[in-house]
């Protein structure tokens, strides 16, 4: 009986195997934010290594969705996560993009070192190749939802105009949060950090830009924005480096004052693809 359950599972592993090479590969739903994160970075590593034009981010940038985005584009922002793993991921892809697009909103946040633990270890990178049922994309519960013709709820994009008193309340407390300087010295040591990223792509002849995401107008005049902006555009000089034109903050409407609402979202995008034409950017 034993024997039978074994060989049983076997035969059930690898037709699962057998199915999942025939399957489109791209970014899954996920089931939490983690997961979803994992996601996007294999499908960058074990498939889209070379994109032409590579976005890399933070939450803020997750908005600009990859069906508003040129075919060329692959936004490897990760919600949650600081500008450093997506930095890393260029560094050690063996393709390289011709542009990188690094968003400058919060490069004082801490990178998450454990997020890309196994990702470019080359066994895994084999395992995932050749065994799909490894990739994060794949798990069971992430490939049930769309085969019953549902989409999981961490999946779905809020169309919705974002209420105005709920907005208000939320801009209130991004304000209090926005008075609080972020610590010195991590910011000096993210600002090294960056400068050696970006010193290293230019020495690949990647072209590298730098950009701002728009938040809410209010939040232009506080101790959270000023001084990290004043510090970055210290270290990043507009004549020494390439920056996108500034947006107008008062154009779009925010979630919660700093990410934008999904209209917002699809605004931004046109401009930002107009803007980086102007730029000389194509894909």
């Amino acid at each position: 009986m034993i024997k039978k359950t074994i060989i049983l599972s076997i035969a059930i592993f690898i037709a699962y195997n057998v199915l999942l090479l025939w399957k489109h590969p791209g970014t899954g739903p996920g089931q939490h934010q983690w997961q979803k994160n994992r996601i996007l970075i294999e499908d960058y590593v074990d498939h889209r290594q070379g994109a032409p034009v590579v976005i890399v981010g933070t939450s803020l940038s997750a908005r600009l969705y990859p069906s508003l985005l040129p075919s060329g584009y692959f936004n490897l922002a990760l919600a949650g996560e600081s500008i450093f793993e997506g930095l890393e991921i260029v560094k050690k892809s063996v393709k390289k993009p011709e542009y990188i697009l690094i968003e400058t909103n919060i490069f004082y946040k801490k990178p998450d070192k454990d997020l890309l633990e196994g990702v470019f270890n080359p066994m895994m990178l084999w395992i995932r190749k050749y065994i799909p049922s490894f990739r994060e994309e794949n798990q069971p519960a992430n490939l049930l939802p769309p085969l019953l013709g549902s989409a999981s709820k961490s999946e779905a994009v809020n169309t919705k105009a974002p209420d105005s008193t709920i907005l208000n309340t939320l801009l209130k407390q991004k304000m209090v949060d926005y008075q609080q300087v972020p610590d010195s010295n991590v910011m000096a040591q993210n600002l090294e950090q960056l400068k050696d990223y970006v010193r290293d792509f230019q020495a690949e002849g990647i072209k590298v830009i730098l950009y701002e995401i728009p938040v809410h107008c209010k939040l232009y005049q506080t101790p959270r924005y000023l001084v990290p902006r004043q510090k970055l555009m210290t270290a990043f000089p507009e004549k020494d480096y390439r920056w996108l034109a500034m947006p107008d903050c008062g154009a779009y409407q925010y979630g919660d004052g700093e990410h934008l609402a999904f209209e917002s979202s699809v605004k931004f995008v046109d401009w930002f693809k107009k803007a980086l034409e102007k730029s000389g950017v194509k894909n």
